[in-house]
């Protein structure tokens, strides 16, 4: 409120006693304004709005008495203070009429001057004390209501005592509507009286919580709080209602999104894995099909592109090994078969089987393995000749003809743990910051194979990083930048010392005391291609073979037949290969057969199979020459 000079108006039909009044006020500094009649009195209350009216009781027209009570009753003069002087009406009950009339003083004449004075400078200390509080709390509503926020006061009795509009608005009532009804009653109402509501939606007033409600299809977040009086005890408690509709929209939406990307990547997993079975079968048919036309060439007699369809459809074989290994570990199907392996002899039967593909590029290869240090340690090593491979086949895929790739192996030691750090590095394309940070990513090639022709699914590697990380290791990619070659470093952890003896490889069928030709082999497959293939190639090694297309059939042959051996294809229609295994254990003879589980699913049906009882599991397309060996091998 502005600054402004206090105003007096004196109002007394004796011109004595106004004036000696009017002079004592100027004198203490104050600006007066006179007036001798009721009306007077009335129309220059209007005019000024002075801070203090010294208003005489007895005057010609309306007596002091009345007047007060019109100004009291005007809106805008009822903050008017009102001091009343009188020399005629001095007794108690006139003292009372004055006060009760809305006078905030009275004083009989004659008057001391000091307390005249001490007065009205109290009367005026007063009026500014009421003038700020009525700021204060216009100002107090201002913001009250103004918060986004639902806010209200309870009393000790947990009833409303105040509320803002937005409150009002959420609640749809008035505030006549809302004050001095219980909280909780207001709550069950506007949830409806079936709703279970949280402690901050009740009446007790030590509650001292948030929680989250849901009021006529909207979500708010109710925060409870205490109002404490001089013993620590609640006389009161606030309640704020924050709308959380939109976070909680959002949230269910984020959940909802989180739910569909769970379920898109469970089939995006399943497709696959199904697509790596699906094209396991062609490729064992191509696979077999190839190796029986090059072995019954004479030595040497295969043409070029006899070799060419051998090679690639090899390393289309372990693109689908690639594919269904990631797959497998999406889904957490990945278990290392662990034993003490020698890290050596995983390095070299890695390079020996990629010597020949670098060697047709042109690049010269450099291997560095430390001669006598042990390279001892706790591992898979199928899955550890699958990393070296990996990396080796990256290093060929993007160094261009007559340039060098290295492997080395050196023992470092962190601390207390000696560990191996594998390098394989290339004088290739190199890569940028950019790819360098993703390379391990999923589905991520160099960019510069625009037209792919290197070929690959850009996933080797993140395999290389997941079993690398399954082994308790490390693996990270450098490169100076394009143009400059790529090195891939491995970081294994060490046993401290050599085992005594490595355990035996799982799955590897028991050694024969001797040679063993013209078995009986039951061949169980749904594939005609794939069928007829591995039938030609049995009996080209001089096996006995009876073929099934499907398990039913194989079932019925098993009894006549007797074989030595059955190769069952384990996703066979209407009986599948599980259920083949099992009806044959169950049968005469069925104890002595050595079973052979073939499938395009890699180690996903490893442990059915084995329950089922079968003897060994092979997948899809199965090596020739394994599977000659294991024919030869078996007592």
């Amino acid at each position: 409120m502005p600054h402004r000079e206090t105003i007096l108006l004196n109002i007394n039909d004796n011109e004595a006693n106004r004036y000696a009044v009017t002079r004592m006020m100027q004198a203490a500094g104050f600006q007066v304004r006179e007036g001798g009649t009721g009306a007077e009195a009335l129309k220059l209350a209007a005019e000024l709005l002075p801070d203090l009216i010294i208003l005489d009781v007895k005057l010609p027209d309306l007596n002091g008495i009345e007047v007060c009570r019109r100004l009291k009753a005007e809106p805008r003069t009822a903050g008017i203070a009102v001091l009343h002087l009188s020399a005629n009406y001095i007794r108690p009950e006139n003292k009372v009429e004055g006060l009760d009339s809305g006078a905030d003083g009275y004083l009989a004449q004659p008057v001391d001057a000091s307390e005249l004075l001490s007065t009205v400078r109290a009367l005026l200390r007063m009026r500014l004390a009421e003038e700020e509080a009525r700021a204060a709390a216009v100002q107090w509503k201002s913001t009250f209501d103004s918060l986004g926020d639902g806010v209200c006061l309870l009393d000790g009795h947990g009833r409303v005592m105040r509320v803002n509009q937005a409150l009002l608005q959420l609640l749809g009532l008035t505030e006549e509507r809302v004050l001095g009804r219980p909280f909780d009653e207001l709550m069950r109402a506007a949830a409806g009286s079936e709703a279970e509501l949280p402690p901050s939606c009740g009446a007790v007033l030590s509650c001292q919580e948030e929680t989250e409600v849901c009021l006529g299809g909207r979500w708010y977040r109710v925060a409870a709080n205490p109002v404490e009086g001089q013993e620590g005890t609640a006389v009161g408690a606030v309640r704020i209602l924050t709308d959380i509709t939109s976070r909680r929209e959002l949230e269910d939406a984020l959940r909802q999104r989180a739910v569909d990307l769970a379920e898109a990547d469970r089939r995006k997993d399943e497709f696959l894995a199904m697509l790596a079975h699906e094209l396991r079968n062609p490729l064992a048919a191509i696979t077999n099909a190839l190796h029986l036309e090059m072995a019954t060439q004479p030595e040497g007699g295969e043409s070029k592109s006899m070799r060419v369809m051998m090679r690639q459809s090899q390393h289309l074989a372990r693109m689908v090994d690639d594919l269904l290994d990631v797959s497998r570990f999406n889904r957490g199907h990945i278990e290392l078969r662990r034993a003490p392996v020698d890290l050596r002899q995983v390095v070299q039967h890695s390079v020996e089987a990629r010597r020949r593909a670098l060697e047709e590029k042109g690049l010269h290869l450099e291997v560095s393995l430390p001669a006598s240090e042990s390279l001892w340690l706790e591992g898979d090593a199928t899955r550890l000749e699958q990393v070296v491979s990996n990396l080796l086949d990256n290093a060929r895929k993007y160094t261009e003809h007559g340039g060098h790739v290295f492997v080395g192996v050196t023992v470092e030691r962190r601390g207390q743990e000696r560990q191996a750090v594998l390098r394989v590095k290339d004088t290739g394309i190199g890569m940028s910051p950019e790819l360098r940070a993703r390379v391990f990513d999923l589905f991520v090639q160099a960019q510069q194979q625009l037209a792919r022709s290197s070929g690959g699914l850009g996933i080797g590697l993140t395999l290389v990083r997941r079993l690398v990380d399954l082994h308790g290791g490390e693996v990270m990619a450098h490169s100076e930048g394009e143009g400059k070659g790529s090195e891939m470093v491995v970081r294994l952890p060490l046993s401290e010392a050599r085992p005594v003896a490595a355990a035996p490889a799982l799955e590897t069928p028991p050694p024969a005391t001797e040679a063993s030709a013209g078995r009986r082999v039951l061949l169980v497959e749904d594939n005609e291609d794939t069928r007829e293939v591995l039938r030609e190639l049995l009996e080209m090694w001089g096996h006995r073979v009876e073929v099934a297309e499907d398990g039913f059939k194989g079932v019925q042959l098993f009894p006549s037949l007797k074989p030595h051996v059955a190769l069952v294809d384990l996703g066979l229609p209407g009986m599948d290969g599980f259920q083949v295994a099992r009806r044959i254990r169950e049968s005469e003879g069925g104890r002595d057969v050595f079973l052979v589980a073939l499938t395009g699913y890699s180690g996903e049906h490893r442990n059915q199979a084995v329950e089922a009882g079968f003897n060994l599991h092979m997948v899809k397309p199965v090596k020739p020459d394994e599977l000659e060996r294991l024919l030869e091998q078996l007592p």
